[in-house]
């Protein structure tokens, strides 16, 4: 259990790493596609270093290394969104939500369901791109082993 913990602990340090980086580009607003691809490339690069350091059930190690980053950042953004200030990656996550095409409607009545869904959709991100990244350690050993 300490093996994985460690595992999974080093697949979330390369991904706040890699957040810390995209935190520092210059202060721009890109596009949707950009935030997402970068979110779930992070995902990949923690899942894969997860994966890669494991001994075994790399999709398992690598899974919860994505989950466990995308929750904290989903958490994170949630709180930034509602109570602090968006600075760095959390700025950017912010601007996609607010040039999203939600009704204002809804936006102005349910800010926190608003602002829960996105960090949901920020956290499967990171989990997804993680799971990839176990998929490629997985799929590369089992062909090693042929």
């Amino acid at each position: 259990m300490r093996r994985f913990a460690g595992v999974v602990l080093g697949g979330v340090l390369a991904q706040a790493a890699i957040l810390g980086t995209f935190g520092q580009l210059s202060p721009h607003h890109p596009g949707a596609v950009v935030v997402a691809f970068r979110v779930s490339t992070t995902g990949l690069i923690g899942g894969y270093v997860a994966a890669a350091l494991g001994t075994h059930h790399p999709l398992r190690t690598a899974t919860a290394a994505g989950a466990s980053a995308g929750v904290g950042v989903g958490v994170a953004f949630w709180w930034t969104v509602l109570y602090g200030d968006t600075v760095g990656v959390f700025h950017q996550l912010h601007y996609v939500l607010a040039t999203a095409p939600i009704p204002g409607r809804l936006v102005r009545t349910a800010p926190r369901a608003v602002a829960a869904v996105a960090a949901l959709l920020v956290a499967a991100a990171f989990t997804a791109g993680g799971y990839l990244g176990g998929w490629m350690v997985a799929t590369t050993r089992a062909a090693r082993r042929d």
